[in-house]
């Protein structure tokens, strides 16, 4: 067989003012368990795909029949026999239980969507090979039959499978490791300068990233998790992206503050009541939001710095204040700065002036400055941090 490289670039969506909902959400549907549905042979199927020079694999398929145009959220799976009986995740579980007799036949890749369209990232798919092979470094197959299939389901509920369908791939291997944290990013009208989605919109101006929970133990295998983020909201509106740019993966408002929709066509901009401080919790796991007032009154600083090695620790670096001038004015507790460490790993805290307060912590890229902690390790490259005055949280974002 010839080998084939698939290279795929994914749409990036900008923002889409959604209209109301159709009129089967209107009528209110009675949901039905469908069976199975069909996932189409793929391009690919007569060929070898190799995977370490591909970039994504495309999958479609025909939606599930749940008796109306439910918005259904879609996944691949992995076997290398076809028999899809024991997940990776509930063989790690039992291990670490102390019950190492399940063997895994499976595993979930990640990554998800709710169109009829799911591009499976190569890599995700070689990592989850070598997981479920339990291959090592000198004891990789050339080549490998691989059975995919979709899982398919409404609310984390009804779910049911597809056909699977067989081809070749060249692996390869990937040292397992934690998967990073699934993050997500709030954007809108009361978010930073106000941008919804240009060109200008980037993290640290017109995004904030949300804060890891201190203490949780995230998924290793996918990366989720529960995600918090506590600041002043106006009611101009705004929604929650997984990634910066993009549109495919959000959480908007539902018929009214306080119903919270994940990829629905006829949300809205999640809009706050009345303006004042906010916390957000959001679940990845189990896909579920809240937003509740907080009962603070947190200092609010006129500036904000930012030293380390990077800088010979000296005190007088000011942060960039993230906040748009009118509706945020005398409430802003959002910090950003790009630091520069392309030549080496380096350090930083965050700092009021004489270093009272000063927030540092020993956890990179995410984590929660605490005053007087340790020096923030920063690996090499060229980052923008956030910073969060109310909690301590910072976030390290890659950047060019």
């Amino acid at each position: 067989m010839k080998t084939l490289s698939i290279f795929t670039s994914l749409l990036i969506g900008g923002l889409c003012l959604f209209t109301s909902c159709d009129d089967d959400r209107d009528s209110n549907p009675i949901i039905q368990q469908p069976d199975t549905f069909v996932l189409d042979e793929p391009t690919f199927s007569g060929v070898t795909v190799d995977l370490k020079t591909s970039d994504v694999l495309p999958f479609t398929y025909v939606q599930p029949n749940y008796g109306y145009t439910a918005i259904v959220n879609y996944q691949a799976q992995v076997s290398l026999s076809g028999t899809f009986t024991v997940s990776a995740d509930e063989a790690d579980a039992a291990a670490e239980a102390g019950n190492e007799t399940l063997t895994a036949d499976y595993a979930t890749v990640e990554g998800s969507t709710t169109q009829p369209k799911l591009e499976v990232s190569a890599e995700a798919l070689a990592r989850q090979l070598v997981r479920i092979g339990q291959w090592t470094e000198d004891a990789m197959p050339a080549t490998q039959e691989i059975y995919v299939r979709m899982m398919a389901s409404v609310n984390n509920s009804y779910i049911c499978y597809s056909n699977p369908v067989k081809f070749t791939v060249n692996p390869y291997y990937i040292e397992l490791s934690d998967a990073p944290i699934e993050m997500w990013y709030l954007i809108g009208s009361c978010i930073g300068d106000g941008k919804w989605g240009d060109t200008g919109s980037i993290v640290g101006q017109s995004l904030y990233p949300m804060s890891t929970v201190s203490g949780y133990n995230y998924d290793k295998n996918t990366g989720k998790g529960e995600l918090t983020f506590t600041g002043y909201f106006t009611p101009d509106g705004f929604k929650l992206v997984r990634v910066p740019g993009e549109w495919n993966d959000q959480w908007g408002q539902g018929s009214s503050f306080g119903e919270f929709v994940k990829n629905d066509g006829g949300s809205g901009n999640i809009t706050v009541p009345t303006a004042g401080y906010y916390t957000l919790t959001l679940d990845t796991k189990s896909d579920k939001l809240t937003m509740t007032a907080a009962d603070i009154t947190p200092t609010v600083y006129e500036a904000m710095n930012i030293a380390g090695d990077f800088n010979s620790w000296a005190e007088t670096q000011t942060m960039n204040a993230v906040n748009i001038t009118t509706s945020m004015a005398g409430h802003n507790h959002i910090w950003s700065y790009t630091i520069d460490a392309t030549g080496g790993d380096t350090t930083c805290k965050f700092l009021q002036p004489g270093w009272s307060p000063n927030w540092g912590s020993n956890t990179f890229p995410y984590g929660i400055g605490v005053n007087n902690g340790d020096n923030i390790p920063v690996t090499a490259g060229k980052w923008i941090v956030t910073f969060n005055d109310i909690d301590g949280s910072y976030a390290f974002t890659a950047t060019e």
